[in-house]
């Protein structure tokens, strides 16, 4: 194992020989797609989020703020289309096992891309109900 905290080599599962150390040269070795994951992908969650909220909550409070509203029904479709498939995506492959970073050929999933997945999905669920 790469030399780490017991917690951070349970959260990332980061291999002494895997392919993000050989195939990958960064300064963060093994724990790349795991500092990835959870750095880049959780603090845009978070702005996300906190942007949804802000808007739902100037809608309720202000009654000049109009819902939005696209010119044709046809383009509804095609963005509930897109959202039906972007929450179905993360959760389809944490119930199945399916990891996006594994490059070393483990069988199971690091919890750190469990638990984006996780996120992702129900942010785009909160999303897609408020289409």
């Amino acid at each position: 194992m790469v030399s780490g905290t017991p917690f951070l080599e349970w959260y990332c599962r980061p291999e002494a020989n895997g392919a993000w150390i050989i195939l990958v040269k960064s300064a963060l070795g093994g724990y790349t797609p795991c500092a990835t994951e959870t750095l880049v992908v959780s603090l845009s969650h978070l702005v996300l989020w906190c942007l949804i909220c802000y808007r739902i909550y100037l809608i309720r409070k202000d009654s000049s703020i109009k819902r939005f509203c696209l010119q044709s029904r046809y383009y509804n479709y095609g963005l509930a289309l897109v959202a039906a498939y972007s929450t179905a995506e993360p959760l389809f492959r944490a119930v199945m096992g399916l990891s996006v970073v594994n490059l070393d050929g483990k069988a199971s999933i690091p919890p750190f891309e469990v638990r984006t997945s996780r996120v992702n999905g129900f942010i785009l669920e909160v999303l897609q109900k408020l289409l």
